[in-house]
């Protein structure tokens, strides 16, 4: 388990952050290991896999670094000290959230734009990250309307699935949405209670001809 801490209770983004490492062998006992050591005071959002030339990769938000996704690498993932910074993954635009996974022969990784996932491509996810062009790369931009307004989809997570009915590989996207919420600054927000509110929602993922697409349910 990889888990953003910041210490205190926090009622603002400010404070430092970072990630630390914890293990398990029945998902009820936790090991602490150590924080992983990425050089920067506010770090958040990791996510790891194994990429095709056999290593591991944690990529996560820096947000002293333009909040664009970083990456770090490490052959014994284990040790929370192994990991070796590479530098950023996907520049640009800020951005949060980052879920690396692996389907119909490719690796993905979408990333919370605050306008909907961003949607990126890699033959190794080991680099070479490239933006999906169809609908800008965008998906999740509208799953809710709430008094006329589109609401996005936040964070997701990424499950596999069997194929469907025609051999096609799937997987299921669970993210969730703040409908009451316009993305104003906490200090800025409305007082009514609903602006808290969260959905957690699901879709599924396929890829037509080399094209991540999601089929909102």
């Amino acid at each position: 388990m990889y888990l953003t801490v910041l210490p205190g209770v926090r009622t603002d983004w400010t404070g430092q952050a970072g990630i630390v490492q914890f293990a398990s062998k029945d998902l009820e006992h936790w090991e602490y290991l150590g924080a992983v050591d990425l050089d920067s005071p506010r770090v958040i959002d990791a996510a790891v896999a194994r990429c095709g030339d056999g290593r591991y990769r944690l990529w996560y938000k820096d947000e002293k670094r333009d909040c664009n996704t970083f990456s770090a690498v490490s052959d014994t993932p284990e040790d929370p000290a192994s990991w070796v910074l590479e530098g950023v993954a996907i520049p640009g635009r800020p951005h949060e959230g980052p879920k690396v996974f692996r389907l119909a022969g490719t690796y993905w990784m979408i990333v919370d734009e605050w306008r909907g996932q961003a949607v990126y491509r890699s033959d190794d996810a080991a680099g070479n990250w490239t933006r999906q062009e169809h609908l800008d790369g965008l998906i999740l931009t509208a799953p809710e309307m709430t008094g006329g307004r589109p609401v996005v989809g936040r964070h997701a997570d990424v499950v596999p699935l069997s194929a469907g009915e025609d051999g096609a590989e799937r997987a299921l996207l669970v993210y969730f949405t703040h409908p009451h919420w316009g993305g104003e600054d906490i200090g800025a927000m409305d007082a009514d209670p609903r602006t808290r509110l969260s959905h957690v929602r699901a879709a599924v993922l396929e890829v037509r001809d080399g094209v991540l697409m999601c089929m909102e349910h």
